[in-house]
């Protein structure tokens, strides 16, 4: 399916699925999360010899020659929110545990064409100095001269011990503006986007390798999850804030 919207006691449910998936060529090791349901992936931390690469994306997306179908129209003017819920480790892991996870938030113009990207990932065990349990939120928009992704914002810093760490957007049509909310902490305007943003998808991701065959992490549970639905949003966006179905 692609946008839904059911009515239930008088306010509509704003639903996208992630129930799709599509070869990467940049990593033919990919492979789709082993659960998923809806709006939300799943997987379990295994003893592997080979790091395990999981993606996701929406069951009707697809993109031939730049021109992307299946996408999540959003409103032309006004302030579009959503949200995401990811898992992660309390712990700085050690030795040669390694797991990184996140959510890619692509971004179409009118002609369905990519204008960007933000992306959004948590690491632990990194390899950047310093920053062992690493938030990095890249906001990346194509050049038009080049052809290439530049980067026009970027975020790192620790995050904390939160099991669940919880990402709020909101998208300003108006201003052509991106904002973040990061565990009910507003950072309030960031970026600013060249052109009308038509349309939204998600690619959910996570890879993790090194785990041993005694490690209390095995077997564990991860999940990642895609809020659209303003009823079951956590954040405090600015006033005027609807999602993408104009609830």
């Amino acid at each position: 399916m692609s946008l839904s919207v059911i009515s239930t006691q008088g306010f509509a449910l704003c639903r996208y699925d992630l129930e799709g998936f599509l070869p990467e060529p940049a990593n033919p090791a990919a492979q789709k999360f082993p659960t998923v349901s809806g709006q939300k992936v799943a997987y379990k931390i295994l003893n592997a010899p080979n790091q395990i690469t999981y993606s996701a994306t929406h069951s009707n997306f697809s993109s031939s020659n730049n021109i992307a179908t299946g996408t999540l129209p959003i409103a032309n003017t006004g302030i579009v929110g959503l949200e995401f819920n990811i898992d992660t480790i309390s712990n700085e892991l050690t030795g040669t545990n390694n797991i990184g996870k996140g959510m890619n938030l692509l971004m179409f113009d009118q002609n369905n064409q990519t204008i960007g990207v933000i992306a959004i990932m948590y690491g632990n065990n990194s390899a950047i100095q310093n920053y062992k349990k690493p938030l990095l939120i890249w906001v990346m928009q194509k050049n038009p001269i080049t052809n290439q992704n530049d980067i026009t914002y970027a975020y790192l810093q620790p995050y904390d011990a939160s099991t669940t760490q919880n990402v709020g957007v909101y998208i300003n049509q108006n201003a052509n503006q991106i904002g973040f909310i990061l565990n009910k902490q507003n950072l309030g305007y960031v970026a600013t986007i060249n052109s009308k943003i038509k349309s939204l998808t998600f690619q959910p991701q996570a890879l993790f390798s090194g785990f041993e065959a005694n490690s209390p992490y095995l077997n564990k549970t991860m999940s990642l999850e895609l809020v659209t639905d303003k009823s079951k949003f956590t954040n405090t966006f600015p006033t005027g804030t609807k999602d993408a179905c104009a609830n």
